[in-house]
């Protein structure tokens, strides 16, 4: 009897709280772990940014499954929005759809370690098993959304402030998705296509930021862009401060955001209406082409071919508009709490509103399908292709062969096999072997007795022009490599053999070691 006042204190905005906490330190970890791939390269299952995002996840999934068991109880009176029934279960929309998208994250997991068994390791968040957990984290996001739309007027949430902040942070962290979901274009800019890059951010960050102007007013895209700009800014801070590779900040967002805010401030008493939402989008990503084109030109200086930009333009405007006319009916679902008859009053009767929703689901999967692009891969790579070049200074983790320097087996097995994947960047990428030993002192008395060899797709490289370069790893290791840089790459699948052997007369504890490795390039 004692435990029933402590559970009905349990309130919609306290479980809300909590789930933000757990989607904070989510997001935290989610970037964290990029940078530590960037700087430390792969790491292990308990790493400390591979813990941030387990235990965010397991909080948010508490927070959800919590309101569904005391709704289910009773003891959640004020969920606010559709309470849904499954048998003797009452599920609050909001809460219950969160739920649903950690549970995809989790099952992701699974996916991902069978995936990596069958294929090999990837450097690309675009695998299956990767997308099936942005996708659960978005329906995830998205759930909590409902759930805080669903509050307005309620306890705390009666200061349109707090509301306000409420719905915006949800947002924000489908945002962070979405932006992270554009892989390799945050991190290195020189990769931005002007057709793939601006199509992606058409697709994803109209339709919630849509949402948000219809369900909360024309400023909240502007507040929700510029908090996770701000939340951007922050980490990256942090990242700086403890030494690691950090994301590219853009306008991306913020700037385009504000053509949906000035639609929706002068469509007035056409804001609900759907050629408002479909006029946003396309005004967004006419916007946001237009600042990226800009940037990547006066930023970057990798400026798009004009042709190319207007190209794709068509296709891309297409899927702002699409992408607009998603955010409109999801903000119309947000907004089915607060009107007189729900989401049949919001869409103009119960036939219009499934047809809404199916309609949305619909977009949802075309959006998915739209965007394989499968790799086209041409004949290994010749060695006159790879234009190589000495070089005495790189960042080891931009190296082939960091791969085997990393493997557990490295300094212990005879022979590896190692596969190793790259986005193609225009960087200047080493491709020469390397030996490590735990202090300067051993690693020049070992590398004396050492020769290095090297095979590219089966021609035999002379590595005696090439210098060898120390590097100190993060882990104490002391590392040379030999330093051959490739200038040029295409997309296609090599084979490169190393082999460092001993010289005649080298100490007994130095033993041969071969790696063969499967070296995959592909295009941005």
């Amino acid at each position: 009897m004692t435990r029933a006042p402590h559970a009905s204190r349990l309130t919609p905005a306290s479980l809300l709280t909590i789930a933000y906490v757990g989607g904070a330190m989510s997001m935290w970890g989610t970037l964290a772990d990029t940078a530590w791939h960037r700087t430390n390269a792969r790491d292990s299952f308990w790493s400390a940014p591979h813990m941030f995002m387990y235990v965010g996840g397991l909080i948010v999934w508490a927070a959800t499954v919590a309101a569904v068991v005391l709704a289910t109880r009773g003891r959640l009176p004020d969920a606010g929005g559709p309470v849904l029934h499954a048998g003797r279960l009452r599920l609050p929309f909001g809460f219950a759809l969160s739920a649903l998208g950690v549970g995809v994250v989790v099952a992701a997991a699974p996916f991902d370690i069978w995936f990596h068994a069958v294929f090999g390791k990837d450097v690309m968040i675009w695998s299956p098993p990767h997308t099936t957990g942005h996708v659960g984290g978005m329906i995830a996001a998205s759930g909590l959304l409902f759930a805080a739309a669903a509050q307005r007027g309620r306890g705390v949430f009666r200061d349109a402030r707090l509301w306000m902040l409420a719905v915006l942070l949800p947002a924000v962290h489908f945002i962070h998705i979405a932006h992270y979901v554009l892989s390799h274009y945050v991190m290195t800019p020189a990769t931005r296509t002007p057709d793939f890059y601006p199509l992606l951010i058409a697709i994803m960050f109209p339709a919630v930021l849509v949402a948000l102007a219809r369900a909360a007013g024309p400023l909240a895209p502007v507040f929700a862009s510029l908090l996770f700009l701000a939340a951007l800014a922050t980490v990256n801070l942090g990242l700086w401060l403890t030494g690691f590779a950090r994301y590219t900040l853009t306008p991306v967002v913020a700037v385009p955001a504000l053509a949906i805010a000035a639609i929706y401030f002068l469509a007035r008493r056409a804001a609900a209406r759907v050629w408002t939402a479909i006029a946003a989008g396309v005004a967004f990503t006419l916007i946001m082409v237009g600042v990226e084109t800009w940037w990547m030109a006066a930023a970057v200086a990798h400026p798009w071919p004009a042709s190319a930009v207007l190209r794709a333009l068509p296709t891309t405007l297409l899927a702002g508009a699409l992408s607009g006319l998603g955010g409109w009916i999801w903000g119309g679902f947000l907004l089915a709490p607060r009107i007189e008859g729900g989401a049949a009053g919001i869409f103009g009767g119960r036939g219009r509103a499934r047809v809404a929703a199916v309609t949305a689901v619909a977009l949802f999967a075309v959006a998915l399908v739209s965007v394989y692009r499968p790799q086209v891969f041409g004949p290994p790579m010749t060695t006159a292709e790879f234009a190589l070049e000495p070089s005495s200074s790189f960042p080891v983790q931009e190296a082939v062969f960091w791969e085997a320097v990393l493997d557990e087996d490295w300094g212990h097995a005879p022979r590896l096999e190692v596969h190793s994947e790259g986005v193609i960047d225009g960087i200047p990428l080493p491709i020469g072997p390397a030996w490590c030993a735990a202090d300067a002192a051993t690693l020049a008395r070992e590398v004396a007795a050492l020769r290095f060899g090297m095979e590219v797709n089966g021609v035999a490289l002379d590595l005696a022009r090439y210098p060898t370069v120390p590097q100190r790893l993060r882990d104490g290791r002391h590392c040379a490599w030999v330093g051959v840089v490739s200038r040029a790459q295409r997309a296609s699948r090599n084979r490169i053999v190393y082999s460092v052997t001993p010289a005649d007369g080298a100490p007994a504890t130095l033993r041969p070691i071969q790696v063969e490795m499967t070296v995959v390039f592909k295009d941005p």
